[in-house]
């Protein structure tokens, strides 16, 4: 019968002395998958399933980190009976993790998606739309005191229509889907940059679309035409109206219906918090 682990003293060979004298700026793991309960700010919240990246930086005298420290702290943010996660909760898991891996330093990258209720334009027809999301955390011991440092991002779907084409056309427009990409420094909410990814477009996507809300989509974006320019820094020019950002990057990706190429554009900006 093999002997309870609980029965003697197993050796910890990740603490044991390395005699290399070389740090290592992060080891951990990544793609731990778990359920979670997510506040996007939108009011309410849901349950979806997160994809971690956790890491600390280890000093020289010491061999390795403890990677199931790791699986055992992403887990108890997965519990049924835990808080939701968000940027907040984020803070002090980020605090946690520095105390039970004893380190000074840690990284965190916590995606998925999450879902927004969005209604066509003249029937109403509500159903849930797909967000990607990203929360990139570098987190830092200095003098006694954690320092975090925090990114939100988004990514979402829009149309564009081409302004040129409209110009010199007889009629119509060619239009093509929008990537939007959106990492903010500051205490913003992921449904917050939706709205401003969104209103940016020339027209936001909907799930479902009967005929007349089909014929106002189209006259919607007819109205509305943007360049891949044009829609980074409407998009820019949304964020620097919201007092809480800070740091910004805007990234967009028209996947073009008439060329064989994709356009893109990245804006890079300040907000009042920065």
């Amino acid at each position: 019968m093999a002997t309870s682990t609980t029965e003697i003293n197993l050796p910890d060979i990740q603490a044991t002395p390395d005699q290399r004298a070389t740090a290592i700026s992060a080891v951990g793991i990544r793609g731990l998958e778990l359920p979670l309960r997510l506040d996007a700010g939108d009011g309410h919240e849901q349950t979806t399933l997160g994809s971690w990246d956790l890491a600390v930086g280890l000093a020289p005298g010491v061999r390795g980190t403890h990677m199931s420290r790791f699986v055992e702290l992403a887990s108890e943010f997965s519990r049924e009976d835990s808080v939701a996660v968000s940027r907040d909760t984020l803070d002090a898991f980020s605090v946690e993790l520095l105390d039970r891996l004893e380190a000074d330093d840690g990284r965190i990258r916590l995606k998925g998606r999450f879902l927004l209720q969005r209604s066509s334009p003249v029937t109403e027809l509500t159903l849930p739309v797909p967000f990607d999301f990203a929360w990139k955390l570098r987190v830092r011991r200095v003098g006694g005191e954690v320092q975090t440092k925090v990114v939100t991002e988004v990514g979402v779907l829009a149309t564009s229509l081409c302004p040129c084409s409209r110009e010199i056309s007889a009629y119509g427009a060619h239009n093509q889907r929008a990537r939007v990409r959106i990492g903010v420094s500051g205490p913003v909410s992921m449904a917050e940059l939706v709205e401003v990814a969104e209103s940016s477009a020339s027209c936001t996507v909907f799930p479902l679309l009967k005929r007349p809300d089909e014929k106002a989509f189209t006259e919607t974006a007819y109205e509305r035409p943007r360049f891949v320019e044009d829609l980074v820094r409407e998009v820019a020019t949304g964020l620097r109206s919201i007092p809480k950002v800070g740091r910004f990057k805007v990234k967009a990706v028209n996947e073009e219906s008439i060329h064989a190429h994709d356009a893109w554009a990245i804006v890079k900006g300040c907000g009042d918090q920065a």
